[in-house]
């Protein structure tokens, strides 16, 4: 009993410093986004929970969070050092999508991409009237400055990203972190996105709105793309097109990877070419 209530003296007082150190978070970006929470506890496991979170941001519908679970918080003690490893889970996201349908953006309809654009106001007419997500994070240091990123991202009927990255050149000092962040490299990276029925009904939407069959829409939207990129001289490997290829007529697992070599430093990503990052695709088929 004696042990019991010295655990239950050492939680309470824990969560209410974690308390009071989230609300000075939140008042410090108070100005431009509001955060409301109903409630901030730890496990006896070490783990931070915090519950029915809503942020809201001027002139947008709030965003709800069913609970945000820091898994073992004591990792994030010290302040000088980044952890070795970092366990987020975001559960119950909803995200309200707007009842809006502003005009094709100037952009899209230069590019020729106008029959293939979707506004918010179609999109809630196919029943997605709100983004609901369930988000898992996890960071690794690997020694050598070298760090590991995964995340997913789980959209339910808008389908699942998963997102994996390998990073040299991580500094392990946080002070040091904003002053080294631009030499950063990415190593290795991968983005894999898996359809649970949405492409299909898109396609369908989209095919209505523009008198064509779902078929001619894809051959239309397929010759679109190998001609753009034909005229804009890009080199790309040959799995890129096949796959995009493969994956519009049949939309199931897309797989994305970038293997450059050597590594290339992050904020020059979009200035290199797809061949210097070494651009791949694959697409799986359950069937």
């Amino acid at each position: 009993m004696i042990i019991a209530a010295c655990l239950g003296g050492v939680k309470a007082y824990v969560d209410h410093r974690l308390g009071i150190e989230l609300n000075t978070s939140i008042s410090e970006v108070a100005d431009s986004v509001a955060i409301e929470y109903s409630e901030v506890s730890t496990s006896l496991l070490g783990s931070a929970y915090i519950r029915d979170m809503r942020i809201t941001v001027p002139n947008y519908a709030p965003v709800l969070v069913d609970t945000i679970i820091l898994h073992k918080a004591y990792k994030f003690y010290n302040p000088n050092t980044l952890p070795q490893h970092i366990s987020i889970s975001i559960q119950g996201v909803q995200i309200p999508i707007k009842n809006t349908a502003a005009p094709t953006p100037v952009v899209i309809s230069a590019l020729g991409y106008a029959p293939y654009y979707l506004t918010p106001k179609e999109l809630r007419g196919l029943g997605y009237t709100r983004i609901n997500a369930d988000i898992d994070i996890e960071a690794k240091q690997l020694g050598d400055n070298k760090m590991f990123l995964w995340g997913r991202i789980d959209a339910v009927a808008l389908g699942e990203l998963i997102l994996s990255v390998d990073l040299t050149h991580v500094p392990t000092a946080l002070a040091s972190l904003p002053k080294v962040a631009l030499d950063i490299q990415l190593a290795a990276g991968s983005l894999t996105y898996t359809n649970k029925g949405f492409f299909e009904r898109l396609f369908t939407q989209l095919a209505q709105r523009n008198n064509l069959t779902v078929n001619r829409l894809k051959t239309g939207l397929i010759s679109k793309l190998k001609s753009d990129i034909s005229q804009a001289g890009i080199i790309l490997d040959s799995s890129v097109l096949t796959s995009l290829q493969q994956f519009i007529q049949s939309p199931d697992k897309l797989i994305i990877r970038l293997q450059p070599n050597p590594a290339v430093r992050i904020n020059t990503l979009f200035l290199r070419s797809p061949k210097r990052l070494g651009l791949k695709m694959r697409v799986i088929n359950s069937n």
